[in-house]
């Protein structure tokens, strides 16, 4: 059985839990938690071997003027106390900010605001497009151990030997949160501050908080005990009960709790345990990297977005826990955990793809179906059901075979002609997905090479305005080839353009882009007028050298002189005159000769 996959060095959800983003060996990755695809990745932008990343977040953004939805946006700290924001083009800004680690980022105010915390006790507001400093906040003199900032973002709090709660609006500290055990090192808050969590070092339970803010007021109310310590805390103010409220940690060993309290000095209450299995019938789990609260409703139902497995194949479930909810065990898919032991990227192959689409129906106890119901699982499920002793009833295996009809060729031989046929524009679009999101050139090469029209039509439209642009990308640096290549792609870009010339236009990145395909057409255009000159000059003159060769060729046939020595003259005519005589013996011998072949007496 293969190892448990190491956790990434950071991670983080975005604010509404929409998007993933983790950073592992120097690689950045994002990822869509509703589609479960990876749609952006760098490779070691700090490009700096002695600093080290250390936190991340990511968030969608909406620009000014722009018409064309929200973009993407990850910021990454370093060890080194440098922050980097990126987008779809690269690296959009870096700034030394910080003189030591940066420990946690939050993006707020629709993502415009980016939000810093450093071990040197600084915390800094930078714009998310520029990386200018907004404001700076000396929040402690000492190390920060983490900073969490509220949904509502109007209050925050900083944990370190000394925890304090701020508002976010003017930056002015309303209370100081004691704690007796050591310094805290996770801390959470609710909307409006009315629920705090905590969690301090070497202890395994979460400590709740009532928070009176307005009377600068906070009591410890109960303590939440865990099997192991907890990685990550969060809590949300209950809807059902303005007394109570939702919490919930994942464990170190991922495996993640929740805790629903009707009020806040509630006790004895249990958690629910949400857990991963890596099969029914074998032991073993796979640990969850991180869990976070998405919804709370009035009917006291509570999402909880969940990702785990290895950053080859993640995966991603949303579970729902309604009232008297027991305890959750999700069943990892088959496909992702057979890549996990392999090492194995995500298979691009559009059935596999289906599979994982299919699989994604949570089962509390038993395994996702990945395949429908046959006559041989009925006849499983009757023999498993009933008497255990043989029946003589049972159809055969023939029977049972002829009922799959697995025994008829023909119709294999036809579902095998079948698979044979050229791709649809569905499968072109899934592939050409596929390619874009894994960046793989050789497979965009080869939906490159599928001059469909209607199939070319299709695909181009179905892509979002960020594939859009990374497919203009390729294009601008696969144009300079020439050759049947070339040929390939143009009815692609002209395509692209047509549909998508809006999208790509609203975006500040495709300048650079389209500025590079203008230049390099203008550079193959530029000298078209001379080359068709010089074209045009040499058709005229091979035409007048052709024209004077046929007027030679009609005006005198060639005359061809063998010259022969005297020998050989005097040998042709003593040949000549052999063959004359054994001739005219012939006609002799003949006339001899009777009509039935008899000879005649002279």
């Amino acid at each position: 059985m293969a190892a448990t996959p190491p956790p990434p060095d950071a991670f983080a959800f975005s604010s509404d839990g929409e998007l993933f983003a983790a950073v592992s060996d120097r690689r950045i990755q994002v990822w869509s938690t509703r589609e479960g695809q990876k749609i952006a990745g760098w490779t070691d932008p700090i490009a700096a071997h002695d600093d080290s990343y250390s936190c991340i977040a990511c968030s969608f953004v909406q620009k000014k003027h722009t018409k064309d939805g929200d973009l993407i946006v990850v910021a990454v700290g370093t060890a080194n106390g440098v922050v980097l924001a990126l987008d779809s083009t690269g690296v959009i800004w870096k700034s030394a900010c910080h003189t030591g680690k940066v420990i946690s980022l939050h993006f707020s105010k629709q993502g415009r605001v980016l939000i810093t915390a450093s071990r040197d006790g600084v915390i800094c507001e930078l714009d998310t497009w520029t990386g200018k400093s907004k404001d700076t906040l000396k929040a402690l003199k000492k190390s920060i151990n983490s900073l969490t900032v509220s949904h509502d973002e109007k209050f925050m709090v900083v944990s370190a030997k000394t925890t304090k709660l701020y508002s976010m609006k003017d930056k002015k500290e309303i209370l100081k949160i004691p704690s007796d055990d050591g310094p805290i090192q996770l801390m959470s808050v609710s909307d409006e501050a009315h629920t705090l969590v905590s969690y301090t070092n070497n202890n395994k339970e979460v400590k709740v908080w009532s928070c009176d803010h307005q009377n600068c007021t906070v009591v410890s109310t109960v303590s939440l005990a865990m099997h192991t310590q907890p990685k990550t805390v969060e809590c949300k103010r209950s809807t059902s009960s303005e007394a109570g409220g939702i919490v919930l940690a994942v464990s170190k060993k991922g495996v993640a709790y929740v805790w629903d309290l009707q009020t806040l000095s509630q006790d004895e209450i249990l958690p629910i345990k949400i857990s991963v299995k890596k099969s029914l019938d074998k032991k073993g789990r796979v640990p969850i990297i991180l869990a976070k609260l998405c919804d709370v409703k009035e009917d006291n139902t509570i999402k909880v977005h969940v990702v785990f497995g290895s950053l080859d194949c993640l995966q991603f479930k949303i579970v729902v826990l309604g009232e008297n909810c027991e305890d959750i065990n999700l069943v990892a898919e088959s496909d992702a955990l057979a890549s996990e032991e392999q090492d194995a990227k995500v298979n691009n192959k559009m059935d596999d793809e289906q599979d994982r689409q299919e699989n994604t129906n949570l089962t509390r106890q038993g395994r996702p179906n990945k395949r429908t119901a046959s006559v041989l699982d009925s006849i499983t499920d009757t023999v498993k059901e009933g008497n255990p002793e043989y029946n003589l009833d049972e159809p055969t295996m023939e029977q049972k075979l002829e009922s799959l009809n697995l025994l008829n060729k023909s119709e294999f031989l036809e579902e095998q002609s079948a698979s044979l046929a050229p791709p649809s524009a569905d499968s072109v679009y899934i592939l050409l997905k596929q390619a874009l999101r894994a960046d793989d050139h050789a497979e965009l090469l080869k939906c490159m090479y599928n001059r469909d029209e209607k199939v070319i039509v299709k695909s181009v439209s179905l892509l979002t305005p960020g594939d859009a642009l990374k497919l203009l990308k390729f294009f601008v640096s696969s144009i300079q080839s020439r050759g049947a290549k070339l040929v390939c792609l143009l009815p692609w870009l002209q395509t692209l353009l047509s549909r998508h010339m809006s999208s790509i236009v609203s975006q500040e990145s495709s300048l650079l882009l389209l500025n590079s395909l203008y230049q390099l057409i203008d550079a193959r255009t530029s000298t078209f007028k001379s080359a068709l000159q010089l074209s045009t000059t040499l058709d005229y003159r091979f035409s007048e050298i052709a024209d004077e060769e046929t007027d030679e060729e009609e005006a005198a046939a060639p005359i061809v002189y063998e010259d022969k020595d005297t020998e050989d003259e005097e040998s042709d005519i003593d040949a000549m005159e052999t063959d004359g005589e054994s001739e005219e013996l012939g006609d002799v011998t003949d006339a001899l000769r009777h009509s039935d072949g008899s000879e005649r007496v002279l």
